[in-house]
């Protein structure tokens, strides 16, 4: 699977905005994942939900056909490791622990991260992003 989606697109497809469902279709033929953290995300969406039961359904229906990639000591460090270069780089890291999970995850298991919030992303070395507006 080539494609890591992050959080941006993932509640976009939840809400069957057409953009979403129609790229991500589109990806999911080359092989499309979320990580752990979008899950972690998108299940926040769920417990903020009006409608739990509803939200809950629409995950889980998500979930039949979108695998999620573990946290594995692999990712790990490598998000350690990251976290010190872009640290010494003078660049910030705490305040973006969960995207810098998110792209760890995403060069450990050599996929392009499709994202809208690229910004986020820019300074990470060696990770591919899939730039869609």
């Amino acid at each position: 699977m080539p494609y890591l989606i992050d959080t941006d697109w993932v509640i976009d497809l939840l809400a069957s905005v057409p953009e979403a469902v129609q790229i991500l279709d589109r990806l999911a033929q080359d092989g499309i994942a979320i990580s752990i953290i979008t899950y972690m995300e998108a299940y926040q969406g769920v417990e903020r939900s009006p409608h739990p039961e509803e939200a809950q359904n629409k995950l889980s229906a998500l979930l039949d056909s979108l695998p999620v990639v573990s946290l594995s000591p692999a990712v790990a460090q490598r998000c350690a490791r990251l976290r010190e270069t872009l640290r010494k780089q003078g660049k910030r890291v705490n305040a973006r622990s969960l995207d810098l999970i998110i792209a760890a995850t995403a060069l450990e298991y050599n996929l392009t991260l499709v994202t809208r919030n690229t910004e986020d992303y820019a300074d990470v070395p060696g990770l591919k992003l899939h730039r869609s507006s």
